[in-house]
């Protein structure tokens, strides 16, 4: 199998936007910091964080604390999230980069992206993310016959989030996944992948995003901590603990910015590798 594509994978919430759920929160006039510390409390009696969250979600919804109660509502909510600065944009302006550097274009190399979050899907995919992520993987709901959410179908675990690298790495759409997703563990030759890992670009700011970096270092990969002015102690432990290959940068991805110069030279890289592989 050629292996020509460059996949951008990110995190979501204070990644690429505010946190979602938080965003949840405040449109239905709900405390974050109540919220976050009675999740905190659940989460010291043993519960995963991400089934901890949702679950309290789901109880809000059925309580009327949060209006958002179908998948589609939720939808509809997400068309008013605000990523941050140079976000989505900075998608095509990477693909037409790719586009007119004439090894690329000979070697056949195209810029995939997808989003891996612990975030609720439905939510994420109403936002103007959806049109520029060729998948996005998230936490799900479960509906009852009139689309009413009842419960929790799929929530997104830190480790689980390698399950979507791996899926990616294999070749695997989103919707065969969900629909078999023991086809993740089927064992396919590293020659024989769609994306190689040393291919993967992976963009996180957090402690959920640690297995992603972990398994991405190991191939050679790349892994790019970013962090906001109310997170430096996040990056710094990303730093400390040699997480991530480089930063973290301030979640501005315009172009000229460190985050926006960096992530092209690893392109660039990434790309001429490829190159070099195609000539052989």
């Amino acid at each position: 199998m050629e292996q020509n594509i460059i996949a951008i994978i990110c995190d979501c919430d204070e990644t690429l936007a505010p946190d979602t759920t938080g965003f949840l929160l405040d449109y239905n006039g709900l405390s974050q910091k109540l919220f976050w510390e009675n999740i905190s409390k659940m989460v010291s009696q043993g519960w995963d964080p991400p089934l901890a969250y949702m679950n309290e979600i789901v109880e809000l919804m059925k309580s009327g604390h949060i209006e958002q109660d179908t998948n589609e509502k939720l939808a509809g909510l997400g068309e008013h999230i605000i990523p941050y600065k140079g976000v989505p944009e900075f998608i095509p302006e990477l693909k037409s980069m790719i586009k007119q550097n004439k090894d690329f274009v000979r070697a056949g190399i195209s810029l995939e992206c997808y989003i891996i979050s612990s975030g609720i899907e439905d939510l994420i995919k109403g936002s103007i993310l959806t049109k520029y992520f060729d998948g996005i993987f998230a936490g799900r709901f479960a509906t009852d016959m009139h689309d009413m959410i009842i419960g929790i179908k799929s929530s997104v675990t830190f480790t689980e989030k390698t399950k979507f690298l791996y899926a990616i790495n294999k070749g695997i759409s989103g919707s065969d996944l969900r629909k078999k997703p023991y086809l993740v563990n089927n064992a396919i030759k590293r020659v024989d992948r769609r994306i190689p890992f040393e291919h993967m670009i992976y963009l996180g700011d957090g402690p959920s995003d640690i297995p992603c970096f972990s398994t991405i270092r190991g191939y050679s990969g790349n892994c790019v901590g970013i962090v906001g002015k109310d997170s430096a102690i996040k990056g710094y432990e990303l730093a400390r603990g040699k997480r991530t290959t480089v930063g973290p940068y301030s979640r501005d991805y315009r172009k000229g910015s460190d985050l926006r110069m960096m992530l092209e030279t690893i392109i660039y890289k990434v790309g001429y590798q490829i190159v070099a592989k195609h000539k052989e």
